[in-house]
């Protein structure tokens, strides 16, 4: 006799969890930015942000969510961890710091709208 069992760790960041194309960056200036094939994956404490069919490459960063505020912070690239992810790489991303503070205006698992003092992700 053989027994198996698997396990899942339950989303700790509710609606949030999953994987997210960001659309829209929206300045507060008026201006929006249309973004190509940028993703955002969240579970846990780790955000993913990957650039497809471009060279902003992948980054793993860390995730919190408390209230109404996600910090993401410590971005790395995937596959050299030893490799701290720039500023520079960061901004394709619309994350114009290392340590990025956002509040969830709002998630409801079909649409995630991210805001900074500057602009919205949506």
């Amino acid at each position: 006799m053989l027994g198996i069992s698997s396990c899942d760790k339950a989303p700790i960041n509710g609606k949030l969890d999953g994987r997210w194309q960001l659309m829209t960056i929206e300045y507060t200036n008026g201006k929006i930015e249309e973004c190509n094939r940028i993703y955002y994956s969240i579970q846990l404490h780790l955000v993913e942000i990957s650039a497809k069919g471009g060279n902003g490459g992948t980054h793993i960063g860390r995730f919190s969510y408390k209230g109404d505020e996600v910090t993401m912070s410590e971005f790395r690239h995937r596959g050299d961890e030893e490799k701290l992810t720039t500023l520079n790489e960061l901004k394709p991303f619309g994350l114009n710091q290392a340590i990025n503070h956002l509040k969830v205006e709002k998630a409801t698992g079909k649409k995630l709208i991210l805001k900074d003092t500057v602009q919205n992700f949506v």
